[in-house]
């Protein structure tokens, strides 16, 4: 029973730590679009995705390999682990500040030194967050990822609305509220203080590396997937599409968030069961799949209907543009959650090179339809072609995974997915607030009935999963 209770809470405290915090950021889009223009947010998206294809590319993800290597030790030799990802850590950083001076010395960047410093506190936050969570300090991860939340919001509007400032107190905030995350997990968990150099292993560094570099490679090949599209939309369209796009980003986001909580908790459990036997856990994956995907079709019609309702008072007039595509997006973020669901199954394997196959091909894909797609149909367009590519990821992954463990696709479930989109689609474009209110009820009252045996089932097999720890 306490596995389960485990499992449960885990999932709770990831709402709150993750889910929760992040939605506090969503809710300050009418600051944003208020007090900051089109092109200034789009000039800011854009920054940032370039940054995170940086510390992808020079970080390798080390902190997954770390978290995932950390399931392996027990007692004192946990720190192993932790003290070669620093080790990575600390040689990827050096690189990193090699690459800011040149762009520095010989580029034209605005708030350079406030991406450089942002980018650092990004990397360290996830490291010390997938340590935190390794060692099962999940309330503290909560309550940082809430704080630190807060802290980056207040001085956001600090910023924006009593101080009149622009893009530049966005970064201010987020390396404010990332560093006190740090500082409060650094306190309670005391990694720095329990590295130690005879816990630096040339073999786990180069197990750790192999481990890490196709995850690193794999979120290089998502960027061609959701980074190259920010950048095509600038550079084919504008930046001001571009500030219409991250609307429709922060609409989408949503989703995954609600879903990452479950992800969470799912993550350590299935790196903990990674050894078990396949045959085992066939239908443990097709059970969680299946039921995941109900949810993520119930929450698209859900967010898709509410949208319609909430979008002239959370956004204004100025970003009127981005209401057209937040519903392809929302069904982006959709599969999304279902390719990176099914990474996580392939990294508990440790077979993380097959990632990088199944997203390189989507990522060519979406790498010729996007501008293909922009000429035709514009900003629409654009994310038109990021949801086929997202769709071919996700199905490639399912057909790579038959060679591992088999999963069991509710094939009827995905049929009528595909038809209440459609619908959810109509009702959002062509009628008015109270025909969505009555769809969004009618489709959860559908799912609340037909799928309660479902969930029931599933949270047994969890159980039986999870109280053998």
């Amino acid at each position: 029973m306490g596995g389960l209770f485990n499992f449960v809470k885990s999932t709770g405290l990831y709402f709150l730590g993750n889910v929760l915090s992040k939605l506090i950021l969503f809710f300050l889009l009418p600051v944003y679009t208020h007090f900051l223009s089109p092109e200034d947010l789009g000039y800011y998206d854009v920054a940032n995705t370039f940054l995170n294809l940086i510390i992808t590319f020079l970080f390798v993800d080390i902190y997954v390999g770390v978290m995932r290597f950390i399931f392996d030790e027990k007692g004192h030799s946990l720190f192993r682990p932790i003290t070669n990802g620093f080790v990575i850590f600390f040689g990827s950083l050096f690189l990193y500040t090699v690459v800011a001076l040149l762009l520095y010395f010989f580029s034209d960047i605005k708030y350079l030194v406030y991406i450089y410093f942002y980018g650092v506190c990004l990397v360290l936050n996830n490291m010390f967050s997938y340590i935190a969570r390794a060692l099962k300090f999940n309330t503290l991860f909560a309550i940082t990822g809430v704080l630190g939340t807060i802290v980056t919001c207040l001085i956001s509007i600090l910023g924006l609305v009593v101080l009149r400032q622009g893009v530049e107190f966005l970064y201010i905030a987020a390396i404010t509220g990332l560093s006190v995350q740090i500082f409060v997990l650094e306190s309670k968990v005391k990694v720095l203080s329990r590295l130690s150099i005879s816990y630096i292993d040339k073999s786990l560094l180069k197990n750790l590396s192999r481990y890490s570099l196709p995850l690193s490679l794999n979120s290089l090949s998502y960027w061609l997937l959701t980074g190259y599209t920010s950048v095509a939309i600038a550079h084919l369209i504008g930046l001001e599409a571009n500030g219409f796009f991250l609307i429709a980003v922060k609409f989408g986001i949503i989703i995954t968030l609600f879903a990452s909580c479950f992800n969470f908790a799912w993550q350590e459990l299935i790196f903990e069961k990674g050894n078990d036997e396949k045959n085992e856990l066939s239908s443990f994956y097709s059970k969680a799949m299946n039921i995941l995907i109900s949810m993520l079709l119930l929450g698209c019609v859900l967010i898709v209907c509410v949208t319609k309702i909430v979008f002239p008072i959370m956004v204004a007039d100025t970003y009127a543009e981005s209401f057209f595509i937040i519903p392809i997006y929302i069904v982006v973020a959709i599969l999304s959650v279902l390719s990176g669901f099914l990474g996580q199954i392939y990294a508990a394997l440790k077979t993380t090179t097959v990632l990088t196959y199944s997203t390189a091909v989507a990522c060519l894909l979406n790498v010729i339809l996007v501008p293909c797609f922009i000429k035709i149909w514009g900003l629409q367009g654009a994310v038109s072609a990021m949801l086929i590519s997202y769709a071919v990821n996700v199905i490639l992954r399912l057909l790579f995974l038959r060679n591992q463990v088999k999963i069991a696709l509710d094939y009827s479930l995905v049929s009528l997915g595909i038809i209440l989109i459609g619908a959810s689609f109509c009702v959002y474009y062509m009628m008015g607030v109270l025909a969505n209110l009555f769809f969004a009820m009618l489709v959860t009252l559908y799912f609340s009935v037909r799928y309660r045996l479902s969930v029931i089932s599933f949270s047994k097999l969890v159980w039986e999963k999870v109280k053998k720890r």
